[in-house]
């Protein structure tokens, strides 16, 4: 066979092979035979790995404001942008896993509450950057740790130590210095409920995966984005949004293909896969380098620059960030360090 000809056929084997896959909780204990790229997707990490990847992962978010704000530049209405942001990793994951949802029937229900909460707290999220204050939103979203550990406290057992309630505040402290929060001046709008459901909303999505780490984290990541395609198509219909020249949404497609499909879909992925073994609130906690990532990036290409307090806040952060991932598992429900 010729080397053209194997790169011609190199994606239908891809699929295949993916979508034939045993379930992860199967593969975990073969991975023999397997590409390094799916085991590092599919095996259980240690907890510093896993923390690791976790604020690695959610720092690749950071920088979703510039092919979002470069689609938005093309004529695009804001919800345009985040449904074809939806849509396009929907497309790419489709091959790989919609097979394999059909099939696991038997947990469905896990799929939809886990992609459904947790995308219904993207949702949120977004409309919040638009019809309220983005740094309050942004801050309300990032509470997210404090829910995450008080339904994992709650919902799943476990045993939160100081340690972590310490990171919990220092992260959302510095949260709020990052993004110039004043809490002596705060004047809540019925708009800025948007930030606080869609922290607790994503609180909830994480621990449903984190009590069924059986079920596929492909599978609900797929759910996760048609999910968010089927809400950004009803806000359109119900906020009668002008539909966008037809040459405007084919310019922003290669925008939501290429960070959507191939930068921002995989980082997901790995937080959807951790979460199911690493604890809500934990996770939470390190999903904080966004914060970081997002201001550094906006200082470097936009000229805004981090003043002193906020330069106290990304150390806060990275502090609460690196205190989380080096003091190991603090209940009996968290992980167990496996390779």
């Amino acid at each position: 066979m010729s080397r053209a000809q194997t790169s011609r056929d190199w994606p239908a084997r891809a699929t295949k092979t993916w979508s034939l896959l045993p379930p992860h909780a199967t593969l975990r204990r073969n991975l023999t035979g397997y590409a390094p790229s799916m085991q590092f997707f599919f095996r259980q990490h240690s907890h510093r790995t896993a923390s690791l990847i976790i604020f690695l992962s959610s720092g690749v978010w950071g920088i979703m404001w510039f092919p979002m704000h470069e689609a938005e530049s093309l004529g695009l209405p804001p919800i345009w942008v985040q449904g074809i942001f939806m849509l396009m990793p929907a497309l790419v994951l489709m091959p790989f896993a919609w097979r394999a949802t059909l099939a696991a029937r038997h947990h469905w229900p896990v799929y939809l509450a886990a992609g459904g909460l947790i995308n219904a707290g993207f949702t949120c999220f977004g409309l919040g950057l638009l019809l309220a204050s983005v740094s309050k939103t942004t801050v309300l979203f990032y509470l997210t740790p404090v829910w995450g550990t008080i339904f994992g406290r709650f919902f799943l057992g476990e045993r939160p130590g100081r340690q972590r309630w310490l990171a919990v505040g220092a992260a959302v402290i510095g949260c709020g210095l990052v993004m110039r929060i004043d809490p002596w001046q705060l004047a809540f709008e019925p708009a800025d409920l948007l930030g606080l459901f869609s922290g607790l909303l994503w609180g909830a999505g994480a621990v449903v995966l984190r009590r069924h780490p059986e079920a596929d984290f492909r599978n609900i990541s797929l759910v996760q984005y048609c999910v968010g395609v089927v809400l950004a198509g009803l806000i359109i219909l119900l906020m009668d949004t002008p539909v966008p020249p037809p040459g405007a949404v084919a310019a922003a497609m290669p925008w939501a293909f290429v960070f959507g499909g191939l930068v921002f879909l995989p980082a997901l992925m790995l937080v959807f896969r951790i979460s199911q073994y690493l604890s809500p609130g934990l996770v939470g906690i390190l999903m904080l380098s966004e914060v970081l990532v997002a201001a550094t990036t906006a200082a470097l290409f936009l000229g805004e620059r981090l003043d002193p307090a906020q330069l106290v806040g990304v150390v806060l952060i990275m502090a609460a960030g690196a205190g989380v991932a080096f003091a190991g598992p603090q209940s009996h429900h968290d992980d167990r360090a496996t390779g």
